[in-house]
């Protein structure tokens, strides 16, 4: 409540109920929850975490289908991880 007093900036809010309430369930409807990252932390690790999106996002755009010989590995390690939750 404090936070909502000094600011009406919903970036600093939400980035305070993440530090207070954690990641929750990401592909669900969850807000709470442990979190499913074995090694980062949303709140602490944001930099490499950003740092690993960009990486991603330019993987994506010379590859979007993950077919090319060096991200087939990629390709099956979302795919294993994430079968259920998304169509790739």
């Amino acid at each position: 409540m404090k936070i909502m007093c000094k600011t009406n900036d919903g970036f600093v809010i939400s980035e305070k109920d993440l530090e207070l309430r954690g990641t929750g369930d990401f592909f669900g409807t969850m807000q709470h929850g442990l979190p499913e990252f074995k090694i980062a932390n949303l709140f602490e690790d944001m930099q490499i975490l950003k740092m690993v999106q960009a990486v991603a996002i330019k993987i994506l755009k010379v590859d979007p289908k993950l077919e090319k010989k060096e991200n087939i590995l990629l390709k099956k390690l979302v795919k294993d991880k994430f079968m259920k939750r998304i169509e790739l």
